[in-house]
């Protein structure tokens, strides 16, 4: 029986990624999670020693098994994965899976990282721009790439209404965001309530005005809850090339909300503007009051934006999709055999 072998940072014995999916007879699932888990790991995690633990565990997990395919989730699991598979001279395959960075590294790192992804068989992207960006980066041929959208369950609310009507806008989220082009929309529009779940940094040096609400580091149920009730979601992102807000687009999306997200290379795959949302160029304060303003006041184009964006997510973002690409992958993989070869 095929083994799969599952590195990443999430220690939730609830969390068993997309193995729900598969019979007993497709594969057999076994977890490797790279959170620190004693003193040692907890103070110094500038070394990553918790992820270098984890990385080699899983890599000697997979060379136990004969038919092993082993999945690291992010690129730096991947890089040590990579690197630990040739140090132990591991056979069997390696899927860098949620391959994304939110800014690439330096020079330094890059090299370093390079060593371990020259290992790796397969990186799967969740935007198309990402394969061109990585390839030329670490230097990886891109016929190693495949894109899939990312892909969830509808995701779980809880907790108490934050706001007493769903008359608000929310944002959620921190990576690669432009709070502050957003916060300067939102004073401009002072009769429109706007309700923020963000990052303690994502708000640095900003003054907020009093018809935004602030929430630092909320639970996801609670966090969704908030995006679920409010009227609409604002993606702001701090360029127009970054592949990030995936999983807040998806998010929105399954819970019937519509948005208005900075328009960036990284998300044409999943936002079209007017179609199953508005899109604002970087940076613009001016677009973004003109959007914000539109979707408050027009019902119809919101439920409209909703339809679609409701119906793109139930086709195309499922975690039953994710599934079914990493089945084709897999057997790919195990369609070569031998005929692999690491440079």
């Amino acid at each position: 029986m095929l083994l799969i072998v599952c590195c990443s940072e999430i220690s939730d014995p609830n969390w068993r990624w997309i193995a729900a999916h598969f019979s007993k007879e497709d594969a057999r699932f076994e977890f490797i999670d790279c959170c620190p888990h004693n003193w040692i790991e907890r103070q110094f995690k500038f070394l990553n020693l918790a992820r270098m633990r984890g990385s080699f565990e899983a890599v000697r997990r997979a060379k136990r098994n004969n038919e092993t395919i082993l999945v690291s989730h992010g690129p730096t699991l991947a890089a040590w994965c990579g690197i630990f598979a040739r140090l132990i001279f591991l056979r069997s395959a390696l899927i860098a899976h949620s391959f994304n960075f939110v800014e690439l590294p330096s020079s330094l790192r890059t090299r370093i990282f390079s060593i371990g992804f020259s290992r790796v068989d397969r990186f799967v992207v969740f935007s198309r721009i990402e394969i061109d960006v990585y390839a030329r980066q670490f230097h990886i041929p891109p016929g190693r790439f495949s894109f899939v959208h990312w892909g969830i369950q509808r995701p779980t609310t809880g907790g108490a209404s934050i706001h007493p009507s769903n008359r608000y806008v929310s944002a959620v989220g921190g990576n690669a965001r432009d709070y502050g082009t957003l916060i300067e929309a939102a004073r401009l529009l002072p009769d429109i309530p706007f309700v923020l779940v963000v990052r303690p940094s994502s708000l640095e040096g900003l003054t907020i005005p009093a018809n935004v609400t602030v929430h630092i580091n909320l639970a996801l149920e609670t966090t969704m809850n908030i995006l679920s009730e409010s009227h609409f979601m604002i993606l702001p992102l701090n360029s127009s090339v970054v592949p990030c807000g995936h999983v807040t687009i998806v998010a929105a999306m399954h819970l019937g909300k519509t948005m208005i997200v900075t328009a960036s290379a990284g998300i044409e795959d999943y936002v079209k503007d007017g179609e199953n949302a508005l899109t604002v160029p970087v940076a613009s304060v001016a677009d973004l009051v003109q959007a914000i303003s539109r979707l408050w006041n027009d019902d119809s184009l919101c439920q409209s934006l909703e339809k679609h964006g409701f119906r793109f997510a139930t086709t195309k973002c499922t975690e039953e999709n994710i599934a079914r690409h990493f089945f084709r992958e897999m057997s790919l993989l195990r369609s070569e055999g031998d005929l692999r070869s690491w440079h």
